[in-house]
């Protein structure tokens, strides 16, 4: 440092504000948190995500391969009589949309207006949440993606083994830090 300013550089260094971030339980009902995965652009996706209760406790949990994309976790909420009170996702892409009504694009419009209805019809929710808050979504999305699988969990225990760590901090309420 010192012979940087020697030279008569002058040294200007970032300063960044750290947020602490976890995941919080839902006041009432049932808890959607989602998330999707890419492997390339384009390349396969898939998307994962859990269903929570107000105690933290898994309800049913998924991972779906998409090949080139779709989604569906609204399918898999009424097939299972699940009544959905909250959704968190931390792709901000799928969170304006809902709010604003406007589909991010055509190539989406066919599922998003599905998602759309969804929602405006059960009155859920729908937050952005940081990724740090949304690991064990992340964890499923990303397992659906390398395994190319489409699979449903009915406990926390049948979770990918990824899924563990993530799973635990929140039920521990330890929290990540975020640094922008």
């Amino acid at each position: 440092m010192k012979a940087i300013l020697e030279l008569g550089f002058s040294v200007n260094v970032p300063f960044k504000m750290c947020k602490m971030v976890r995941w919080i339980l839902p006041l009432q009902g049932l808890m959607l948190n989602v998330d999707g995965a890419s492997k390339g652009n384009p390349g396969p996706c898939g998307d994962g995500g859990l269903f929570k209760n107000p105690h933290g406790t898994v309800s049913l949990a998924f991972s779906h391969f998409y090949g080139l994309g779709y989604v569906r976790w609204w399918l898999l909420a009424i097939k299972q009589g699940l009544m959905i009170t909250e959704i968190w996702s931390d792709p901000l892409s799928l969170v304006n949309p809902l709010h604003t009504g406007v589909a991010p694009s055509w190539d989406y419009y066919r599922w998003w207006r599905d998602v759309h209805d969804f929602v405006q019809q059960h009155g859920v929710r729908v937050s952005h949440v940081y990724r740090e808050a949304n690991q064990v979504a992340d964890a499923l999305a990303n397992y659906a993606c390398l395994m190319h699988c489409n699979e449903v969990f009915n406990s926390s225990r049948q979770l990918p083994r990824p899924c563990f760590p993530s799973l635990i901090g929140d039920r521990m309420g330890l929290r990540s830090f975020r640094s922008p």
